[in-house]
């Protein structure tokens, strides 16, 4: 009798050691999930994949113009269909991220195209378990126009 009830307190010790005790398995930080929606929206952009890049977006979108995200998607389509996303270069890798509670801003981002250069900050808020980008605001005077290489006609 006396070694079963040594044998279940090492079993029970044993138990409480081995499964009770363990650390829980720990997901990405706020840091690298926004980092990682930056990361694909770059991506989506520059594959000029609306779907994808809609995605990212809050349903609460709203621009510093006011534009909504429907209207950001219509006017993607737009450009892209003219053509205007079609040699575009996107910096985010000098991006600061400021994180405030369930609020981040990234930025400043720098779109340049064919057309010049556009210096955008987004901000982003945590929506469930992922972050989705919920305005964008330009810096003032951001807008660099490139000097046209031939005319069209």
């Amino acid at each position: 009798m006396k070694k079963s009830v040594v044998l279940n307190l090492v079993l029970i010790v044993f138990a409480v050691v081995f499964c009770g005790c363990q650390t829980p398995v720990k997901g990405p930080s706020d840091k690298q999930l926004i980092n990682t929606t930056m990361t694909e929206w770059k991506a989506a952009l520059e594959a000029r994949d609306l779907d994808r890049l809609m995605a990212l977006f809050s349903e609460s979108y709203i621009s510093s113009s006011g534009s909504s995200k429907i209207a950001m998607r219509e006017s993607l389509a737009g450009a892209i269909e003219r053509g205007s996303l079609d040699n575009i270069e996107i910096k985010i890798e000098n991006a600061q991220l400021t994180l405030v509670g369930d609020q981040a801003t990234f930025g400043p981002v720098e779109i340049t195209s064919d057309r010049g250069t556009l210096t955008i900050e987004y901000t982003l808020h945590r929506e469930d378990v992922k972050w989705l980008i919920v305005s964008s605001k330009r810096h003032e005077n951001s807008f660099r126009v490139r000097p046209l290489k031939y005319a069209r006609l």
